[in-house]
């Protein structure tokens, strides 16, 4: 019967222990997820822009290119029929059909123009997803930092230095108090030691890189 009481209160406090692990690790999850839906968000119509002026900018160098491959035909084509008009007396059209060719040979340059505007664009977008991204850590990193610092006083404050003047308190209450106040008594500093994981632990070495290290 003893056993099996021990074997129920085993298994209520892994319970226990379960339950907290979870609920950090959802809280992490929780932050995690907030963030980069926040991050994905925020940059979604930048990075929709982005791509439209990657598809046009790759349109128009394929429109250059074609272009300057017929420039030199369409000017020969387009003095001609200048030419064939002012025979015929038309000297306003002729005009007309020689600016409209030097409206052409300016368009590889308009286009190169237009290019350049979208890559200092497309520069300025990834500028401002920097600033997104900043921000959203700023945000998400002072949310955990909240988690954090409530988890630290609980463990800390809540459980190891409670637990500590409790081993203290039911030693006093029940009278086991060491004669000598140094041994012999129902604890010793090994039980408050023995609260924690051991110098040979992950958890003791992760203490030691997020706390020994500091200077102060």
């Amino acid at each position: 019967m003893q056993e099996e009481m021990t074997q129920d209160r085993s298994a209520e406090i892994e319970d226990v222990a379960g339950e907290i692990t979870a609920a950090t690790e959802e809280a992490f999850a929780w932050l995690i997820a907030r963030r980069d839906r926040q991050y994905a968000d925020a940059s979604a119509p930048l990075d929709a822009e982005k791509e439209s002026l990657l598809a046009e900018y790759g349109s128009i160098g394929e429109a250059a290119q074609n272009l300057e491959l017929l420039l030199p035909a369409r000017e020969r084509e387009a003095q001609r029929q200048a030419d064939a008009l002012l025979l015929d007396g038309k000297h306003e059209e002729a005009q007309a059909k020689i600016a409209e060719q030097r409206e052409a040979e300016a368009a590889p340059a308009t286009m190169k123009a237009r290019q350049q505007a979208i890559s200092a664009r497309i520069l300025a977008i990834e500028e401002e997803k920097k600033a997104i991204a900043k921000r959203v850590f700023a945000d998400w990193y002072g949310e955990l930092q909240g988690i954090i610092r409530a988890a630290e006083r609980g463990l800390f404050i809540g459980l190891l230095d409670k637990s500590r003047d409790e081993m203290y308190a039911f030693q006093t209450r029940t009278n086991t108090t060491s004669p000598n106040g140094l041994t012999g008594g129902l604890f010793h500093s090994g039980h408050v030691v023995g609260l924690t994981a051991d110098d040979r632990s992950p958890e003791w070495v992760s203490s030691q890189r997020w706390y020994a290290s500091r200077t102060r």
